[in-house]
């Protein structure tokens, strides 16, 4: 299949995303994980975008195979890679119904047993990756799909072992053990609006009485699988963000993927991708204008290596097609972001967390540039930018308005800095040493 062409060939999500201060990004597949991907994928992944999270390899049942006995190689080979590129990393999942590994259910119905092994799970992975890990998936689809919706009581063994205060539990426990972590609820098909009865209406209820209760809930995440012909979900997404903001919890996108439906697969025209562009805009468009939307992570980075084929009935749904190549869907989102401005785009984090990103990866834009020699910081591309210099913990140690060309770094001690350069809607920010 032939696209139009990119026009975006010189610049990258990644950049976009990071000069609004937002993460936009997508899993790494457990064939990365088992060294069996193309190595398009690596380069693709760490240089389009800024936050990663696994396709399976920090869920319980890879986590904690046996009682007590835990496996991390496979999440510290992904904290690993996140860290050296520059990657927020979201953690998924911690409590859900599925993916339990058999032991677990040798405790069917045992409450306090069952709390035990949930606690001590939290506990140890959390604790494991303390620090290293942005954003928690909690607890995981745990709603019923009935039209007047409530926790899922059946197929659960969280659920049908303890009852509904596990979710509570879990919410703690996991605070308890890494207190800066952001904590999610996550859940599919809450785009479908926040009426009366609907999933998102129950969410909404339970984040007021977790909130009203003192449960550290930060964040609810809307998986959002859907297809073509799901045209109104973004304003649903809209609806469901604006009404979590007023309760100050950020709504993030969580596992999106946009597919056709499967007997479409060696049919579909030119017009058919433009048509599925348009609907990544749509969510892009959405996400950059509702101030408490944070991330925005799509399931899957190539067609080559889907979930959709084989266990959703829908087909080519992402960005980049089965050789590599970018959809329009791609070309959408980078229009989307250009759109809209840094300066018009509001982040949800504070500066510490962008900043703490920085330290962890130099990314240079090709707008502005900036190099130091002794104390002197010299900027390229600037014609009246405000400089921030921060210490390695966020906090603020120098700052400088308009300028244009360079500006001596007075008063500071030698040693690892960040300095943030903004000039209009142009924005740096770069790891600095001053000797």
């Amino acid at each position: 299949m032939d696209y139009f062409s990119s026009a975006f060939a010189d610049e990258t999500i990644r950049d976009l995303a990071k000069e609004r201060g937002r993460f936009i990004g997508t899993i790494l597949n457990s064939e990365w994980f088992n060294d069996a991907i193309e190595p398009e994928f690596e380069e693709i992944h760490k240089t389009q975008f800024n936050v990663v999270v696994a396709e399976n390899e920090m869920k319980f049942d890879a986590t904690e195979p046996s009682e007590n006995k835990f496996n991390y190689a496979k999440g510290d080979k992904m904290v690993e890679y996140a860290q050296a590129n520059g990657l927020r990393v979201r953690g998924h999942a911690l409590a859900w119904h599925s993916q339990v590994p058999g032991w677990v259910n040798n405790y069917s119905g045992q409450k306090e047993k069952l709390l035990s092994v949930l606690k001590n799970h939290i506990d140890s992975v959390v604790g494991h990756w303390k620090g290293k890990v942005a954003e928690w998936d909690v607890v995981n689809e745990a709603i019923n799909d009935d039209y007047n919706h409530d926790w899922r009581s059946t197929g659960s063994v969280w659920y049908e072992g303890i009852g509904p205060e596990f979710l509570d539990s879990a919410f703690v426990w996991a605070h308890a053990a890494d207190p800066n972590a952001e904590l999610c609820y996550n859940d599919y098909a809450v785009e479908w609006g926040i009426n009366e009865g609907s999933k998102a209406g129950f969410v909404l209820e339970q984040v007021k009485r977790w909130k009203a209760n003192g449960i550290p809930i930060t964040c609810v995440g809307t998986q959002t699988h859907i297809e073509i012909a799901h045209e109104t979900t973004p304003q649903n997404v809209r609806a469901f963000a604006k009404a979590l903001a007023e309760l100050d919890v950020k709504l993030n996108i969580t596992e999106l993927d946009i597919g056709f439906p499967k007997g479409s697969a060696g049919k579909l025209t030119a017009a058919d991708y433009e048509k599925q562009g348009h609907l990544y805009r749509q969510f892009m468009d959405v996400f950059l204008e509702e101030p408490n939307m944070g991330e925005f992570v799509i399931w899957g980075l190539t067609d080559a290596h889907s979930w959709l084929d084989e266990q959703q009935g829908k087909t080519e749904g992402l960005l980049y097609d089965k050789q590599y190549k970018p959809k329009p869907a791609f070309d959408s989102i980078m229009v989307s972001l250009k759109a809209h401005p840094a300066s018009e785009v509001k982040s949800p984090y504070p500066d510490s967390v962008l900043i703490q990103q920085a330290t962890k990866f130099v990314a240079v834009t090709s707008k502005l540039s900036a190099q130091i020699t002794g104390r002197i910081l010299s900027i390229a591309g600037a014609t009246a930018a405000k400089v921030d210099v921060f210490d390695m913990q966020g906090r603020p140690v120098f700052s400088a308005k308009n300028v244009k060309k360079a500006v001596e770094l007075s008063g500071l001690s030698e040693g690892l800095f960040v300095v943030r350069v903004r000039d209009g809607s142009k924005r740096l920010m770069q790891r600095i040493t001053i000797k």
